[in-house]
């Protein structure tokens, strides 16, 4: 068999895929695939065939390209052991993650050459510190802020959820890092249900379902499959954006925009919609488009670099904060 090393930036991409919180089938399924068209040279269509075919023979030649790019064969089994285990708290069974699940593959080789790399995602993190200290993975995850392992999933409709209900729930003394609390954004209000569906025919742990006042015709949809462990809460004060308190807004705002005309709390009608008001806002005062992710990244980079109390925050992201604990 002839192939070519993947190199230390690429086992970087590839570990990442390895390690994120998907069934095993669909993480080695990519992952193996990528590497044989990658980096397998082939040298005639019945090699192609061979490996497309037979999933042994894939997971075969895909393991000893990774194994001998990373520095040869595996020393010890705690990293895959950990992994099976993780599988199985986390999904239900399945055949062929089990079968992709008996892979060889070094993962402490590959965690060691690529362990000074910029930018590693917290996943890789995680397993390096697993690999290099063999410590209680809780105790790790609570020391380190290192999400994994993942205790509990929050599923809301977008963006804005995605980019700031962790650090709010910060504000109010949940770390979800330190919990385990991963978020999952299913790309609008009509992907909640569809993404719910899909989730509890694979994952175990318990689900936290965020939607916004509009959706409650979801929710209901949701309701005739909710599990006991799951939680489904609609936000009282409409979207997600009616939550945030309008001096945190008009902080971050003038704090993002000092060089264009300030916003004032009597830019706000009372009891309009948060966005439509953005929307009216951005345009009067020459912030350009409003635009809800990079909206949510202005409060986030303000949040971050300014002491905020719970005293900041609204009632309901209180409330949304004790529901994801309790769940």
């Amino acid at each position: 068999m002839k192939f070519k090393k993947i190199p230390p930036p690429y086992i970087k991409i590839l570990l990442d895929r390895l390690f994120r919180l998907k069934p095993a089938y669909e993480r080695y399924e990519r992952v193996f695939n990528d590497i044989l068209h990658k980096f397998l040279i082939i040298e005639n269509n019945e090699e192609s065939e061979n490996y497309r075919l037979n999933i042994q023979n894939k997971i075969k030649l895909a393991t000893e390209i990774f194994n001998s790019s990373v520095g040869g064969l595996l020393k010890d089994n705690f990293l895959i052991n950990y992994i099976k285990n993780e599988e199985q708290r986390l999904f239900y069974k399945n055949e062929l993650s089990e079968i992709y699940l008996n892979a060889k593959l070094n993962y402490e080789g590959a965690l060691e050459l690529i362990k000074n790399e910029k930018d590693l995602k917290i996943n890789i993190k995680q397993m390096i510190q697993l690999s290099s200290t063999k410590e209680n993975v809780v105790k790790l995850r609570k020391k380190y802020s290192l999400l994994y392992p993942v205790e509990k999933i929050v599923l809301c409709e977008g963006a804005t959820e995605e980019i700031l209900l962790e650090k709010l729930c910060e504000i109010c003394g949940y770390n979800f890092k330190e919990e385990g609390v991963y978020v999952l954004a299913a790309g609008g209000k009509n992907q909640v249900a569809r993404k719910y569906y899909n989730m509890i025919e694979e994952i175990k742990i318990p689900i936290f379902i965020l939607l916004d006042n509009d959706a409650k015709s979801t929710k209901d949809l949701i309701v005739t499959k909710l599990r006991t462990k799951d939680k489904v809460y609609i936000i009282n004060s409409g979207e997600f954006e009616d939550i945030l308190p309008k001096k945190l807004i008009i902080k971050a705002l003038n704090n993002r925009y000092t060089n264009y005309l300030k916003c004032f709390e009597e830019d706000f009608r009372q009891n309009a919609k948060t966005v439509k008001e953005l929307y009216d806002i951005f345009k009067q005062k020459g912030f350009g488009d409003f635009k809800k992710a990079d909206f949510a990244k202005t409060i986030k980079e303000y949040i971050c670099t300014h002491q905020l109390s719970i005293d900041d925050l609204s009632e309901e992201i209180k409330a949304i904060t004790r529901e994801i604990k309790t769940l």
